[in-house]
């Protein structure tokens, strides 16, 4: 069960980053969702939500949809540290010409998540997401 985000807070929470994607800093594209910084932690087999106070304009941020979906409800630690941090050992671990149609499309999705970083096999995730930079800059 989606949880409702009127149209006005949407708006609003596009605006927190200028329609940017508060993840990689990117220009959110069409299809933007918003995502929760603290999840929320469905239980999907209930459909409860086991954490209602996250569900606030405070932790609700403009993300890109792969990159929602990459991160699911992990914690925002555990996204960086182990999702995008070892990204770059798993692109290199990627094959380099798949044969099944899943393998294709999972190698298409690895590298699509990525890009949105600028991570490669040889280049990994720098640590900080552009909402963290945006913080640190203004307080210089």
């Amino acid at each position: 069960m989606p949880i409702y985000i009127s149209v006005k807070n949407r708006a609003i929470i596009e605006a927190k980053f200028s329609g940017k994607c508060a993840y990689s800093g990117t220009k959110l594209k069409k299809n933007w969702q918003v995502d929760h910084i603290e999840p929320i932690l469905r239980n999907w087999r209930t459909k409860q939500i086991k954490n209602k106070s996250a569900h606030n304009m405070d932790n609700m941020i403009p993300c890109q949809r792969i990159i929602n979906h990459y991160k699911g409800s992990l914690d925002l630690e555990s996204f960086r540290d182990w999702y995008l941090g070892g990204l770059h050992k798993r692109i290199a671990k990627l094959p380099k010409k798949p044969r099944t149609k899943k393998s294709k499309d999972h190698k298409r999705y690895i590298l699509k998540v990525a890009k949105f970083f600028n991570i490669t096999k040889t280049k990994p995730f720098k640590g900080k997401f552009y909402f963290e930079i945006l913080i640190e800059n203004k307080l210089d």
